[in-house]
């Protein structure tokens, strides 16, 4: 007489089948979440930028080379030209980079990248403080796990290194934001990372280039982010958030000087 499907020892209870389904969803490559529109995987498993994330890359390199700065109008036929694509999509993305604050759509001008003052640069710090410090505080909890120490002095490393030459201010503002991606991936919290991102934070570095001295401030900088990297790699999740904070306070005092200064 043949076995009943529950006699048989290979049919999976719903438990199994639920434990086999977490698993394989487990070892599933995951997409980053990205605030530019949905990255594509290449058969090589690269990610393929979206179309708006290569004209804000476009934006950000004419920045770098002093062709663009805060308030220019920017001209979608010559992005699209460096591009190689019609205005159409061009103008699609802009669209899309003024609904995320970059740029300001103006009836007179056209597309223009978004002026800020640096009371501006004081409110991102603020609204980012929090943001970050949930990253970081997850992040202390799996410090010790596998090569993690490893990524986070290497973060810290980049760091000091950047900070050794004040002069390529935006790279090391760009060490620092790394070092918060790298703690966003251990905490496995990508929607920190997604609000950094959509707050356009590359955009911020550069302006905050302009407006804080690095020649004077980059060693507190350093040893700011030396005390959350140890925080860090004591799995001290409540000093991580309290670094951050504090660091944050400072850097707004830098950018909001008393009115007598």
């Amino acid at each position: 007489m043949s076995k009943s499907k529950a006699e048989d020892p290979k049919a999976k209870s719903p438990a199994r089948r639920k434990a086999v389904s977490k698993t394989s969803r487990a070892t599933e490559p995951k997409v980053p979440v990205r605030p530019f529109g949905a990255s594509k995987v290449t058969a090589g498993g690269e990610l393929k930028m979206s179309l708006v994330e290569r004209v804000y890359q476009t934006l950000m390199a004419a920045m770098d080379r002093g062709e663009l700065a805060p308030g220019s109008r920017i001209i979608a036929a010559e992005v699209a030209q460096q591009l190689d694509l019609s205005r159409a999509p061009v103008r699609e993305a802009l669209a899309v980079l003024a609904g995320q604050g970059l740029v300001e759509l103006l009836p007179d001008r056209g597309a223009v990248l978004r002026p800020m003052e640096q009371h501006d640069l004081a409110e991102m710090y603020e609204v980012l403080a929090p943001i970050a410090a949930l990253g970081l505080k997850a992040a202390a909890g799996r410090a010790q796990d596998g090569d993690n120490p490893a990524l986070i002095r290497t973060a810290m490393a980049a760091i000091r290194e950047a900070a050794a030459n004040p002069g390529e201010g935006v790279a090391f503002f760009q060490a620092l934001n790394n070092f918060h991606y790298v703690a966003n991936a251990i905490a496995q919290k990508p929607y920190v990372d997604f609000v950094m991102r959509m707050m356009q934070i590359e955009y911020w570095n550069r302006l905050l280039v302009a407006a804080i001295d690095l020649d004077r401030h980059a060693p507190q900088y350093v040893t700011n982010y030396q005390r959350l990297t140890d925080a860090l790699l004591e799995s001290d999740s409540r000093s991580a958030e309290a670094v951050i904070l504090h660091h944050v306070d400072w850097c707004v005092r830098l950018l909001t000087p008393p009115a007598s200064e």
